[in-house]
């Protein structure tokens, strides 16, 4: 008696299942089966930029839209190639390669998501793949039109923590070098990247040079270049693509919490003597960092012809370091274009440092010079400056004008004879009684060609853009940025560019 209870529960059970599923069909609108049905798409093509070997691409994304006067059921939706393509799909949280039976109601439409990945191929240039992903209504046949333009690359580094370099690396520009998360070169090492080459890193990458050398050789036009691994359109311009960034854990007062390391993206730890000439950084978050090292001797870096710019941060952070540097620009940064922190030694000319920075608001000066910190018992703490001087030099952007705001801020608790501004143009209110100021303009903007097109040759034939001699123990090269000559003699020109 009890099992046939159950029984009659059971089949009761499963008529009433049956009656809701019928009584839930009959509601619906029918399915329109005419041949002459079609989906149609926000965009019949879907195409990739530059997509470099295994890391894949942006994900890009189609709607496909039923604009037909009742339900429809897609049959299919599946790459040609099926299992056997490069590329990935997903349609409305289904993967692919093929999707079945998909129904779209009147008027509604669905994502279709697409991402490559480039398989790795033995060439240097840049090659085309091509893929179709096909969709049957009816019977009907249509066409969503996959495109990536790829390229090989050399890769360096891995997911997690640091991944060393052989000792003495030496990178050159058969291929774009590609780096995915940070790579290091240890004590007594080198990397040595040669002309020409294009260095991609990944978000949260960099190197970080640890008591060892970095020399990075370019050469006048043939500069290399420090950038995001993101060639699509959207990113040409988008500053913190890139720059150092290690999550850890730390304890805390209510235990440990993770927390993220972040630094340069070129990180120069100890660094004995690093070198960086006719080298382009851009659209990371701080472009180079340099920290406690140098001697009064060497430089921990000498940086020459090198342009950085459009960080969502620093351009040049250096804390309590020791940098030499000349013929170097240095614009647009959400923060500073240089900083030179913590006490250190700091010799540079002809260099240009203009903040024309135009994503939002900006507190920070194009420059800031500073000697000391608050320890952990709020104690100030003294790093002095030392033989630390800026000649030739032009410090300005985009806030000169605002009142109580200084492109130039240098804020020393140490000795100011430590510090020598000469033969500068800097954006400084509150200049008069200054120490380390000699022979330098406050209160004049330079007269770039144009600072919307970030032109910052000077266009005006004043002699009050000459500049004055460099001494012999001073950072100085025979040319400009451009590699036009330069007077070296009694009044060359302020700023990165000789006029000609």
């Amino acid at each position: 008696m009890h099992s046939s209870r159950l029984i009659f529960l059971a089949c009761l059970t499963s008529l009433l299942a049956l009656l809701s599923v019928m009584t839930s069909s009959c509601g619906k609108d029918p399915i329109l089966l005419d041949p002459s049905v079609r989906v149609d798409f926000s965009a019949d093509t879907i195409w990739f930029d530059t997509v470099f070997t295994t890391i894949g691409s942006a994900t890009q994304a189609i709607r496909l839209v039923n604009n037909n006067p009742g339900r429809i059921l897609i049959e299919s939706v599946r790459l040609e190639r099926g299992e056997d393509s490069q590329f990935r799909i997903n349609v409305d949280g289904i993967p692919g390669p093929r999707i079945d039976n998909l129904e779209i109601a009147e008027g509604d439409s669905v994502w279709l998501f697409a991402e490559v990945t480039v398989n790795p191929q033995d060439q240097s240039t840049p090659f085309i793949l091509e893929e179709q992903i096909m969709l049957t209504v009816n019977g009907f046949n249509q066409y969503v039109e996959l495109i990536a333009w790829g390229q090989d690359a050399i890769f360096h580094g891995g997911p997690g923590q640091i991944h060393t370099l052989p000792c003495d690396a030496q990178w050159s520009a058969e291929k774009p070098h590609v780096i995915y998360g940070v790579v290091g070169v240890g004590e007594g090492c080198s990397l040595t990247i040669y002309p020409d080459v294009q260095v991609r890193i990944h978000s949260g990458g960099g190197i970080f040079i640890d008591r060892g050398y970095l020399n990075v050789q370019g050469e006048l036009g043939h500069e290399i270049v420090f950038e995001g691994d993101r060639l699509e359109p959207g990113y040409a311009n988008n500053p913190g693509q890139w720059g150092i960034q290690v999550d850890t854990l730390i304890e805390t007062e209510i235990g440990l919490t993770q927390a993220s390391i972040l630094g340069g993206g070129i990180w120069l730890y100890g660094s004995p003597g690093s070198i960086i000439s006719r080298a382009i950084l851009r659209n990371g978050s701080i472009g180079i960092q340099v920290d406690t090292t140098g001697s009064t001797t060497t430089p921990a870096l000498t940086i020459e012809n090198t342009v950085i710019h459009n960080m969502s941060g620093i351009g040049l952070l250096a804390q309590g370091a020791s940098v030499s540097g000349t013929n170097n620009l240095f614009y647009d940064c959400a923060q500073a274009c240089a900083a030179f922190t913590l006490g250190g030694r700091y010799r540079f000319t002809h260099s240009t440092f203009a903040n024309y920075w135009a994503e939002g608001s900006r507190s920070a000066p194009s420059v800031y010079i500073n000697d000391h910190y608050e320890d952990f018992e709020g104690q100030l703490q003294i790093r002095p400056l030392v033989e630390s001087q800026f000649l030739n030099c032009l410090m300005w952007g985009n806030n000169a004008t605002l009142d109580g705001f200084d492109e130039l801020i240098v804020d020393l608790e140490g000795d100011e004879n430590a510090l020598l501004i000469r033969n500068c143009a800097v954006d400084m209110d509150q200049a008069d009684g200054s120490l380390w100021l000699e022979n330098t303009s406050v209160d004049v903007a330079p007269p770039f060609v144009s600072t919307l097109a970030r032109d910052f040759h000077i266009s005006s034939n004043s002699s009050i853009w000459n500049g004055g001699g460099v001494p012999a123990d001073m950072p100085l090269l025979p040319w400009d940025l451009d590699g036009n000559a330069r007077i070296v003699g009694s009044a060359p020109d302020m700023g990165c560019y000789e006029r000609q």
